[in-house]
């Protein structure tokens, strides 16, 4: 009995002291206590009249031309419907890391879709035709990021 609990002592030691005497590789760890929320962006995305400005005034810029160029845009096509119409359409639009723009998703009623059933294409056109934007920023590295863009579609009878 008196040898098992040496032997298991030993044994114990043993494990134990391998941890010491290993001169097995060492680690040293640096904890990174830096939380990074990726729902927000350091600089939005801008077109290249924006790209100067810094922070909210690049911002409204963005928000301002992109806007006024789907207006300008919309108002090139002949969207007519027999009924009057006083909506607002929401285009979803993705602004890619290369600064490319794509066309997400178009929310829109059930009623704007009978009345107006070309819509979703005509936006697909319109975006199609924007210029190359600037890319939002994320710490310095160029992000993907969405923007929901409000449209008012009125029409009179």
């Amino acid at each position: 009995m008196l040898f098992r609990t040496i032997f298991f002592l030993a044994v114990i030691s043993l494990c134990i002291s391998c941890e010491y005497i290993s001169g097995g590789k060492k680690t040293n760890v640096v904890a990174n206590d830096t939380i990074v929320d990726f729902s927000t962006v350091d600089a939005s995305p801008a077109f290249i009249e924006c790209a100067k400005l810094i922070e909210d005034e690049r911002t409204n810029c963005f928000r301002d031309l992109i806007g006024k160029k789907f207006s300008d845009r919309l108002k090139n096509y002949n969207l007519s419907s027999n009924e009057a119409i006083n909506e607002t359409v929401t285009v979803v639009l993705i602004v890619n890391n290369k600064g490319e723009m794509e066309l997400s998703d178009v929310i829109y009623s059930d009623e704007i879709q009978e009345k107006l059933p070309n819509l979703p294409d005509v936006l697909d056109t319109i975006v199609s035709t924007m210029p190359k934007l600037l890319p939002a920023t994320k710490i310095g590295i160029e992000v993907t990021t969405q923007y929901e863009l409000p449209i008012r579609i009125q029409t009179k009878e």
